[in-house]
């Protein structure tokens, strides 16, 4: 070790069939490096992202999703494509390996957020613990639900479960000083050849957190709407416990808030940084309706309308939600409302311990459709216990609201509450990504999920499509088709041939190729039963008449 202690903190690349970089920011890896230079100036803390801003190139598919490619056969230039190529999204290993050398760490951390990435960020840690022999950390949610298995690694040296502040900077005192890990709180270890797990203890008050240290990130590289995004966290855990749920494996039970008056002196020192984009990554931003009514006063007196946007793209509760909040959310900078439905079926909404109120639901969306917010409900698609007929009423449901339906097959994390029986045999980072299609062995429960997935995106498509502001019958857009082009007329044609011929097309850019594993009949169920479609703002698309008998 130098004079001068340098710990890197790295994002990892992932592999999947797509990514959303806009939701990676590495906000973790910042409240980490901030925490330590708060109490240990003299160490040198560096943040690589190397998942975004570093491209993508495509790679083989995993053998273990083989069984996928029935599902996504061909590369799918339609407006309700799903997947094909497989992608390592960010730098290669190579170039991992390259840099971090170059920059001569004494310690290596590596973020594990997601399950289902998990195989790339312990990839990293391997080919960096053989290359630099230094010390190797592994913190996130994946860690937090399967500390042992991760320690259990030749290759991992050190695991903190839980949230990191606390940890990190009690790690980093023993790192400096007399090595006896047994004192750091939430620290995995090894021991004459043994796991060894410390007790947790409760992180440092949120309001006393140094503010995330961005300086090692590219601003650039997180746009959103063309302006700079900034993650802001000002609140941990939730107060609900919804068994499909894993927030509190790793915040813990307990749910905690910040004052809005440290928010905003983080706002304003963003808005100084050149960040006019802001995503509360709460996973209940609204639940304190009177903080948040601060909150929203504070933004309009700081910040004009048009200097700043807001979303809470985790989603917020929509039964803590009111007109009085709606309208001064509007009026402070959210432009968009993303609310999490799940289901319209109420017996496993019980069971799975989920609040839910339909009609504040339908306020909700129709207050917002009047304040002209942009609105995303988002449904779970799979669910164990769920049926067939639950998920396409939910469906229908959210057809005949002004909403863009976001829906995501379940995908299971490393001992989530819900009990999960009866599903696939296949490594945890098979199940714990949407693009598995759910978990169930059976293959037929697998093609309803996948056709639910589609028949979402056809609904969106015409949620979307542009030039109707009344009521229109379905059959006169088909009809009028020829006066559209791209991917509207694309869309139309293969909807009109899909009544036609019951066979769904996807298309390849040059011809039309069948979609097999599509369910025609969910399809015509869902047309015999969703008499209209209902558009953000005044358009309504008539659906009566077009199933055919």
């Amino acid at each position: 070790m130098g004079e001068t202690m340098r710990i890197v903190l790295i994002q990892p690349p992932v592999e999947d069939f797509y990514t959303t970089s806009i939701r990676l920011q590495p906000i973790g890896l910042a409240y980490l490096k901030s925490a330590i230079q708060a109490h240990f100036p003299e160490v040198d803390v560096i943040i690589r992202d190397y998942h975004t801003g570093h491209g993508k190139c495509s790679i083989a598919w995993p053998k273990e999703l083989n069984y996928l490619k029935p599902f996504y056969p061909f590369a799918d230039r339609s407006p309700f494509s799903t997947f094909y190529h497989y992608y390592h999204f960010g730098a290669s290993y190579q170039n991992i390996v390259r840099d971090v050398a170059q920059l001569n760490p004494d310690l290596v951390g590596i973020s594990a957020l997601f399950s289902a990435y998990a195989p790339q960020a312990l990839h990293v840690a391997q080919i960096l613990k053989a290359k630099l022999g230094v010390p190797v950390l592994i913190g996130g949610s994946h860690v937090s639900a399967v500390p042992q298995d991760v320690l259990n690694l030749p290759f991992v040296d050190f695991v903190i479960f839980g949230e990191g502040e606390r940890p990190m900077v009690a790690f980093v005192d023993a790192l400096l000083g007399n090595r006896r890990w047994h004192s750091v709180p939430n620290l995995g270890f090894k021991e004459n050849g043994s796991l060894k797990f410390n007790r947790a203890q409760d992180n440092f008050p949120l309001n006393d957190l140094p503010f995330p240290d961005f300086s090692d990130l590219n601003r650039k590289n997180y746009p959103y709407g063309g302006r700079p995004l900034s993650f802001v966290v000002s609140s941990r855990s939730c107060p609900y416990r919804c068994s499909f749920c894993s927030v509190h494996q790793t915040f813990g039970q307990r749910f905690r808030l910040r004052s809005v008056e440290n928010i905003m002196e983080e706002l304003r020192l963003r808005y100084t940084q050149g960040y006019s984009a802001f995503d509360f990554e709460d996973d209940n931003l609204t639940f304190d309706r009177k903080r948040m009514r601060l909150l929203t006063q504070a933004l309009q007196t700081d910040f004009a309308r048009d200097d700043i946007r807001l979303m809470a793209m985790n989603g917020v509760a929509y039964f803590r939600l009111d007109d009085t909040l709606l309208t001064a959310m509007r009026h402070s900078g959210f432009q968009e409302l993303n609310i999490s439905l799940v289901s319209k079926n109420e017996t496993l909404l019980r069971r799975l311990r989920r609040p839910y109120h339909f009609e504040k639901f339908e306020q909700v969306v129709n207050r917002a459709n009047q304040l002209d917010m942009r609105v995303v409900s988002y449904q779970i698609l799979g669910l164990p216990g769920d049926t067939l007929h639950s998920m396409l009423t939910t469906m229908i449901y959210q057809a005949q609201l002004p909403v863009t339906i976001g829906v995501s097959p379940f995908y299971y994390t490393p001992n989530l509450p819900i009990g999960v029986n009866d599903y696939m045999d296949k490594p945890y980072w098979v199940l714990g990504r949407l693009t598995s299609l759910g978990l169930s062995k059976h293959p037929a429960e697998r093609e309803t999920v996948y056709t639910l997935f589609i028949l979402a995106r056809m609904i969106n498509f015409l949620k979307h499509l542009s030039g109707i502001n009344q009521e229109v019958h379905l059959k006169e857009l088909f009809e009028s088709k020829e006066t559209r082009a791209g991917k509207e007329y694309l869309g139309l044609l293969i909807l009109e041939r899909l009544l036609k011929e019951k066979t769904l097309f996807g298309f390849t850019g040059k011809e039309f190729k069948p979609l097999p594993k599509f369910q025609y009949p969910v399809f015509d169920s869902f047309m015999r039963q969703a008499n209209f479609i209902k558009q953000p703002g005044k358009g309504v698309i008539s659906l009566k008449g077009n199933s055919k008998k």
